[in-house]
């Protein structure tokens, strides 16, 4: 049996259980060591020189080596393979930075009760269409030209993109808390403001929230744009200066709604 022809049986038959980088992945090591190449030439030395090059180019290690090692131990169970290769890929335990970086995700953020209702309504709009996502995959994967079989390739890309960005929500929202701009002094997250620029006299109006909600064409800037960083804290009648590409910017803090 051909690598193209496993791995075309294997997405085929376990769509449903295959986590969000699975059919991009599987497609990738397939490229990388031949699809027309026979099943059974595969070699623990190759398999294990591919894992190796995955950990060295960092990212996503283990979302992109779980789903490959469990397709090698697909390949040993149906009798595909007479050699035991998913032992060979090596998923390496979490680095010193990785920990660092864990611990720092635990950080709250705050933000607007507006902006994370919309967040929700995204992640939500994302689920409600897996099912059609799959149907596609399914559909596609039923052509039997794992090679040559854009339709399969263009569904995974889309499932790919949408599952990561429900993680990615998923962990915005357990992550968020609300703050509501009326408790406390001075500008903070949720807080409206109006800003006389000292250059032009003119007013503008801007609503601070976290990056994760920022649209600047709606008048919300994030916290830590240039702007939303010099305002936070400050009280109406204060003065701030804003450093941007075109130089120095001076404002007054008229009032904070």
């Amino acid at each position: 049996m051909k690598l193209s022809e496993a791995l075309t049986q294997y997405i085929a038959g376990t769509t449903t259980t295959l986590n969000s980088y699975a059919h991009q992945e599987l497609h990738r090591f397939g490229r990388s060591l031949g699809l027309e190449r026979d099943v059974e030439s595969l070699a623990p030395p190759a398999i294990a020189d591919y894992a190796e090059a995955v950990v060295a180019a960092g990212g996503d290690v283990h979302g992109r080596l779980a789903p490959l090692k469990e397709f090698l131990a697909y390949l040993k169970k149906h009798n595909f393979s007479t050699h035991s290769l998913a032992p060979h890929v090596k998923i390496p335990r979490a680095t010193q930075r990785a920990m660092l970086a864990s611990k720092a995700a635990l950080e709250l953020i705050p933000m607007t009760k507006e902006g994370k209702q919309l967040l929700q309504d995204e992640m939500d709009t994302i689920k409600g269409g897996r099912n059609e996502v799959i149907d596609a995959i399914r559909l596609a994967a039923a052509d039997g030209d794992f090679k040559e079989n854009a339709p399969l390739d263009a569904a995974r890309e889309v499932q790919g993109k949408a599952e990561a960005r429900v993680r990615e929500l998923e962990e915005t929202l357990r992550r968020s808390i609300i703050l509501d701009p009326k408790v406390g002094k001075g500008v903070r997250v949720g807080s409206t403001v109006v800003l006389q620029d000292l250059g032009s006299g003119k007013n503008v109006t801007y609503k601070l929230t976290d990056s994760a909600e920022a649209d600047p064409l709606s008048g919300k800037i994030s916290i830590v744009s240039p702007v939303g960083e010099a305002l936070m804290g400050h009280n109406p009648g204060e003065e701030i200066s804003v450093q941007t590409p075109k130089g120095e910017r001076k404002y007054i803090l008229s009032t904070i709604k």
